[in-house]
């Protein structure tokens, strides 16, 4: 069915349709990677529940995130996933019924193509409802720890450095107890640690069923928001709650994904939440412990329709290579691309780059800007999937950075082409890109709602050149989160930012990945640390990991 579909919807865009027609005739062949499902001869084994024998709610419905991370720091990335669990008087299990996994998993990277479940004895196995989880060493002793969102009390996982992690959210004092959704680390203040913003849904209720049939169940605008919560490090293993005096508490908000990055580039981390049906927000960084929300202003509250999407999670990169970073939301519809027109405005061209037309047939829950082929532009990957019925499996998509006419870059669905794994049904959420096989491509981890997951390897991605750059912060957080990479080859000008969370519940390879093309070398990587100390490598040759120290002074 779906390359006939794919076939009509790009004649319905050559042919004019309003609003969904994109610049499908001008673009040209994409590289030839495909994606081979490794999973069972990679050793992962995660089938994750909502905890009930049929999809019955909206908690059941939202499904959960995961990511790559070196939690060992063996230079090898690990794979974490997010779990759902069975909950007394809300899941439907018949009786006698044997209960499902319920644990979220840490799969350890062996570094021979294979992971070892090492959930048991790594204490990170949380039992709760989870959500998304998220990396970063918010004590800057060089080991990566972990926190978990969950329905109920969220969970932060210090990471011990003997293969463990200790639970220390109540010591941290980071214990949301609302429904948590998407969460970032990121150092907001500059002060050289990293805080927590935690994004929260909305105030569910099991006993109130009231919906339109063809819904199964309710929907968010059924519930009352809730506030969403900013803890500040104050650098001693605790956190302070400073989301009001910061201007970042909104008490209606029905956040979903939430990523951090500088999207005004005046150097200070902001804040973009992803909610569902209603208005999103874009917090601008002040610079003075504060924020302001100009998503109205920015053309980033709604879409270009005008509409309050069903924002799912949200990716900030540089995707037509100009030197900002642009925003990418994915929906119940046709998706938004903002493209960033500086001054803090950015346009809305998701049917101009010829996103529309695939996605609109599809629920979209994550979407991520990486470089599949290594040509130096960003691609997407967009995870599909029904949001009221388990039975309705959708497929998810591949769309490549292709020229455009005018100089533009526009988007081109090669997502039959690349690989088998695109051509099945699923009903997918989260989703992480990285390098989990250390080849130079990136590979994908993706979280199937009430199944088994899937490992998705590369294969050709790294016939083009490329560069990845690990950074280490001294003066500032030890992660750099916040710092911007730029990597000059040839023609091409490629900017990255460290970031934490991206698209859904989900964080990507902390590695910065640079497609370089045909350059076999870079001619400069600069680096701008997250205090504005300016750094810059010169001739360096491509394929390879960088590893960059930011200069004590």
């Amino acid at each position: 069915m779906k390359p006939t579909l794919h076939l009509l919807l790009a004649t319905l865009a050559l042919s004019g349709v309003p609003g969904l027609s994109g610049p499908v005739s001008a673009v040209s062949p994409p590289g030839n990677a495909v994606y081979r499902d490794v999973t069972a001869e990679s050793g992962i084994r995660f089938s994750h529940t909502f905890g009930a024998e049929e999809m019955s709610n909206i908690l059941e419905a939202t499904g959960s995130g995961c990511m790559f991370f070196d939690y060992d720091g063996d230079g090898w990335m690990d794979v974490y996933a997010v779990n759902g669990c069975v909950l007394e008087g809300i899941s439907k299990v018949r009786p006698g019924a044997p209960l499902p996994d319920q644990n979220d998993h840490l799969f350890r990277n062996l570094g021979n193509g294979t992971f070892a479940d090492v959930t048991r004895q790594s204490g990170a196995d949380d039992p709760r409802y989870g959500m998304a989880c998220v990396a970063g060493d918010y004590d800057n002793d060089g080991r990566q720890d972990v926190y978990v969102t969950n329905y109920g009390r969220n969970t932060l996982y210090h990471n011990q450095g003997n293969g463990r992690f200790a639970d220390v959210t109540a010591a941290a004092a980071v214990g949301d107890s609302l429904w948590g959704a998407g969460a970032t680390f990121f150092d907001y203040d500059r002060d050289g640690d990293l805080d927590l913003f935690v994004g929260n849904y909305l105030e569910f209720d099991p006993d109130y069923h009231l919906a339109y049939a063809g819904d199964g169940h309710p929907g968010p605008l059924s519930y009352p928001g809730q506030p969403d919560v900013l803890y500040r490090n104050n650098g001693n293993g605790t956190f302070t709650n400073v989301t009001a005096a910061a201007g970042v508490l909104d008490d209606e908000g029905r956040a979903m994904g939430v990523v951090a990055g500088d999207l005004t580039g005046d150097g200070w981390p902001d804040l973009y939440v992803a909610n569902d049906a209603m208005a999103n927000y874009l917090y601008r960084n002040n610079g003075n412990g504060t924020f302001t929300d100009i998503a109205l202003e920015s053309g980033t509250a709604f879409s270009a329709n005008g509409d309050a999407s069903s924002s799912m999670g949200g990716d900030l990169g540089d995707y037509d290579n100009d030197g900002d970073l642009d925003l990418f939301v994915p929906d119940m519809g046709y998706n938004n691309l903002y493209q960033n027109q500086r001054s803090s405005f950015f346009q809305d061209v998701t049917a101009a780059a010829g996103i529309a037309v695939p996605s609109g047939p599809y629920v979209s829950w994550h979407g991520g800007f990486f470089d599949y082929d290594s040509d130096g532009f960003l691609d997407l990957f967009i995870s599909s999937g029904n949001a009221h019925y388990l039975t309705h499996k959708e497929e998810s998509l591949l769309l490549a950075n292709v020229p455009g006419p005018g100089g533009t870059r526009v988007f081109q669905d090669i997502s039959t082409q690349a690989g088998g794994w695109f051509r099945e049904r699923t009903v997918a959420r989260g989703a992480a890109a990285g390098d989990y096989d250390n080849d130079g491509d990136l590979d994908l981890f993706v979280v199937e709602l009430d199944g088994p997951s899937v490992l998705l390897r590369n294969d050709g991605g790294n016939a083009n050149h490329w560069l990845q750059v690990a950074l280490q912060g001294t003066r500032g957080n030890r992660d750099a989160v916040g710092a911007w990479v730029t990597v000059r080859a040839g023609n091409l000008a490629l900017l990255r930012e460290r970031m934490t969370a991206v698209g859904y519940f989900s964080q990507n390879d902390p590695r910065l990945h640079f497609g370089l093309g045909t350059n076999a070398r870079a001619e400069t990587i600069e680096v701008r640390w997250p205090g504005g100390q300016v750094q810059t490598l010169n001739d360096v040759a491509a394929d390879q990991v960088v590893t960059i120290k930011e200069p004590v002074r």
